[in-house]
């Protein structure tokens, strides 16, 4: 059955989202199935006006990742008006909307709306997580974290940010030069993404540990269904404190294994 404007506003009100609020948004609409308008924009705009209500934009804002990391290793020059979203079809709405604000990094770029769009992706580090970059304000604004059709731990990406706060072993920043568009014209500036040694072979687990961990200690993740799929939101902050605090206790919770193999490590 389809699922409709009521049904969205409902949904998104249960989950937390309120005047005054700061949301980053993690969307894959094709989990929810049919929406009851057959015009494809249609959609997007419901989605995009509920939360902007809910919100109320002149007190709080809305963001959501506008990442192009198909740039990375091209010489495609990156345009901040330009460039499309590369994290599902509500984020480049958004990004198009008037009033927008995008953040400056051709891998990992946010786009912001409302209150604190400026403080969010004005002004930026180069690197794509760490202090400075619109992670770590959003943290420091107690955003609300919501994710549709997909479960967090599939979308989660302030492990992250976390794992270069915690020092994680297994990675290390990595400069890119790559062709930007400053003024209407093309220069190349360099660039930073926080990777892993290929050496390692990491076996990830999809945040398994991470989220269960969450849970276990009393942390609320809700959920809602919207359409055939679910809508999730949490605390980012909680989030924080509480996987900062598992880290600090086993630096590599977010693999399946301590790596074999380690360059990084250093033997007599």
């Amino acid at each position: 059955m389809a699922y409709n404007y009521k049904d969205i506003k409902k949904t998104y009100k249960r989950l937390g989202v309120e005047s005054g609020k700061t949301v980053l948004l993690k969307t894959d609409l094709r989990y929810l199935g049919a929406y009851d308008h057959p015009e494809r924009n249609e959609v997007l705009y419901a989605h995009f006006n509920v939360l902007s209500d809910l919100l109320d934009l002149n007190k709080g804002t809305l963001v959501v990742s506008t990442a192009s990391t198909s740039l990375c290793n091209s010489d495609r020059p990156f345009d901040l008006d330009k460039t499309p979203s590369e994290q599902g079809v509500l984020t480049e709405y958004i990004r198009q909307r008037t009033g927008s604000i995008r953040s400056f990094h051709p891998f990992m770029s946010y786009s912001a709306i409302g209150k604190h769009a400026k403080a969010i992706c004005e002004d930026v580090s180069r690197h794509s997580y760490g202090p400075e970059t619109p992670k770590a304000r959003m943290l420091d604004l107690d955003t609300l974290y919501v994710s549709i059709g997909l479960h967090p731990r599939l979308t989660c990406t302030t492990i992250h940010h976390i794992e270069l706060i915690m020092g994680a072993p297994y990675r290390y920043t990595k400069e890119f030069l790559h062709p930007v568009v400053r003024n209407g014209k093309i220069r190349c500036e360099c660039f930073y993404l926080y990777v892993w040694y290929k050496e390692c072979n990491l076996k990830k687990n999809r945040n398994i540990k991470i989220f269960n961990n969450f849970r276990q200690s009393g942390d609320e993740i809700k959920e809602e269904m919207l359409g055939r799929g679910k809508v999730y939101s949490y605390s980012m902050n909680d989030f924080y404190k509480r996987t900062t605090k598992l880290l600090s206790k086993d630096i590599y919770a977010w693999l399946d294994r301590i790596p074999e193999n380690k360059p990084y490590c250093q033997t007599r």
